[in-house]
């Protein structure tokens, strides 16, 4: 890209440097995101505990986060009668026996073979195991056993433990903040693409010309008679409309063929006033969004007015002879 050496030009094209800035912002949101779930998924995982280890050294605690690895399918022994969707289990992780309530959902995924070489984990809380079900896990286990292998009452919690595995789920890593990561990601991307557009738009307009219509233009842009509306990025100099609004536009009062004032209106009421133009290769411009009020009514004129000036063929106002002239002029263009 040719350099521009003009202080105001180099400052608006700066503006657009925001992008960038805006899509480093998000960028680093979206990752704050995904290092908050994984940080969120990693202190959940470790606030479980092996329910052997909770039988073991914790006494057989009570409501305890804890996780089992099923290696085995488990096997149904009861069922409550009003609750058609869940079923106590005992459940086997290759080295001892346990009693986990199950949903048939879940269920159907430990029902499948490959266990033993890769077991799935399963995670839940210890309820105290009442008689009840006790005498039921008994009975099941000691179906079909010699006598000599079957248990007692007494050996129940050796080969069980005194609370089972209740509000089973399988493991499910947390992916809220992992969804919620991706709305930042996408609003960095739309800025990025923003920016390399405008960038692109900007060398265009640039290369388009010569080094010395550069430096008419500079020296153009720094006189008295220049009119620089801040608020809307838009720089008249005595041959060239320069706009920032939409990027870079440089096109001269010579090219074009027609300017005028539009209302945007919503329920009747002005929202916004806007100056477009267009050129001999009918493209439209637009060049100024006011917000409508009737402060705005001066500045849409000294535009309009100073664009007309500086081209007498110039037609003026949206209207439907003007309209008509146009498409002639576009005919024999």
């Amino acid at each position: 890209m040719k350099k521009l050496k003009n202080l105001t030009l180099k400052k608006e094209i700066k503006k657009f440097n925001n992008y960038i800035y805006i899509f480093f912002i998000f960028l680093v949101l979206g990752a704050l995101f995904i290092a908050i779930g994984i940080y969120d998924n990693r202190q959940t995982s470790s606030s479980y505990t092996y329910l052997n280890d909770i039988i073991e050294n914790k006494n057989n605690e009570i409501n305890a986060n804890a996780y089992l690895e099923v290696a085995q399918a488990p096997y149904s022994i009861a069922k409550y009668e009003d609750d058609e969707n869940n079923a106590f289990y005992i459940v086997y992780d290759g080295r001892y026996f346990y009693i986990a309530y199950i949903s048939d959902e879940l269920y159907e995924k430990l029902n499948v073979e490959g266990l033993e070489e890769e077991p799935l984990t399963i995670y839940g809380t210890t309820t105290a195991t009442p008689e009840a079900l006790r005498q039921i896990a008994l009975e099941a286990y000691n179906e079909g056993l010699d006598e000599d292998k079957q248990i007692e009452m007494d050996d129940f919690n050796n080969y069980f433990g005194e609370v089972y595995l209740n509000n089973v789920t399988l493991k499910k890593v947390n992916y809220a903040f992992y969804i919620i990561s991706i709305i930042p990601f996408i609003i960095s991307l739309i800025f990025l693409a923003l920016f390399l557009i405008k960038k692109r738009q900007i060398i265009k307009a640039i290369n388009q010309l010569t080094e010395k219509e550069i430096e008419k233009l500079e020296k153009e842009v720094d006189k008295d008679t220049t009119i620089f509306n801040k608020e809307n990025h838009l720089i008249l100099t005595d041959n060239y409309i320069i706009s920032f609004k939409h990027g870079l536009l440089l096109i001269k009062y010579s090219d074009l063929i027609w300017v005028y004032e539009k209302s945007i209106k919503q329920y009747g009421i002005t929202t916004a006033k806007k100056v477009f133009i267009m050129n001999k290769k009918d493209k439209t411009f637009d060049i100024l969004n006011t917000n409508g009020e009737k402060k705005s009514n001066s500045i849409i004129k000294e535009v309009i007015t100073t664009i007309s000036n500086k081209n007498d063929k110039v037609l003026v106002g949206f209207n439907k002879k003007n309209e008509e002239e146009i498409n002639e002029i576009l005919k024999n263009s």
